[in-house]
């Protein structure tokens, strides 16, 4: 698990929490397999809560289980277009922390099957939470 800020919600399958006091980086570290109902507990609260914010936020999904899928348990691309298509504006970058190539491939295909290519294009997906940590500040120090 990561030090992290502030706590907003956790679970056994997830924790969602501020990673800065400044709360422009918000985490969903997922700690095994989750379903539908965790994500639709989770997202729907990240995005709200990024929402709220009066600046930009980037937005990190923290998969701690290698095997963990990245969509939940009974994949359904219907839901998961429903949760694609939650687009707080001030959520400036969306990082994938995985430790696999093939979530880059299917998000990829995915976009392409499903009109998402625009949204997508703020979607990252990243080896290692340091990796998502320098492209943050890479950004950051762009924006100006």
């Amino acid at each position: 698990m990561l030090e992290v800020a502030e706590v907003l919600k956790q679970s056994e399958v997830f924790r969602l929490s501020w990673f800065d006091q400044e709360k422009t980086i918000i985490v969903l570290e997922i700690f095994r397999p989750w379903t539908w109902e965790d994500a639709f507990a989770s997202v729907p609260l990240l995005n709200q809560t990024v929402e709220q914010q009066p600046h930009a936020v980037y937005s990190v999904y923290h998969y701690y289980v290698k095997s963990s899928a990245l969509l939940p348990h009974g994949s359904n691309l219907t839901k998961l277009r429903r949760l694609l298509e939650l687009d707080p504006p001030n959520e400036r970058l969306v990082f994938f922390v995985r430790q696999d190539v093939l979530t880059t491939r299917l998000m990829n295909a995915l976009s392409s099957a499903y009109g998402l290519s625009q949204l997508m294009k703020k979607y990252r997906f990243v080896m290692s939470w340091q990796e998502a940590l320098e492209q943050i500040e890479a950004d950051k120090a762009q924006a100006g």
